[in-house]
């Protein structure tokens, strides 16, 4: 992989057990070959939840975000973030 912005979906589920569609923004950076890449959580948003759902913090430190950043970089359907 190349170093460039990606993004990737997530799923999070709230105390109700509500779904919520979640898009993040990854910035990879590549390495050396002696030291891993380095990968960094840049950006969250929803991009759908259920009709009446409260709206989350996705502020960082937020649950949302801790949840998006332990789950990783989703690599089986990440994209890079084209800019038009």
């Amino acid at each position: 992989m190349k170093t460039g912005k990606y993004y990737g979906t997530h799923w999070y589920w709230d105390a109700e057990d509500r779904e919520y569609v979640i898009c993040a923004t990854w910035l990879h950076e590549r390495n050396y070959p002696e030291m891993p890449d380095y990968v960094s959580l840049e950006a969250i948003e929803v991009e759908e939840q259920e009709m009446n759902a409260p709206d989350l913090d996705l502020s960082i430190g937020s649950p949302v975000w801790k949840s998006v950043y332990e789950d990783g970089m989703p690599m089986a359907d990440i994209r890079e973030v084209e800019y038009l």
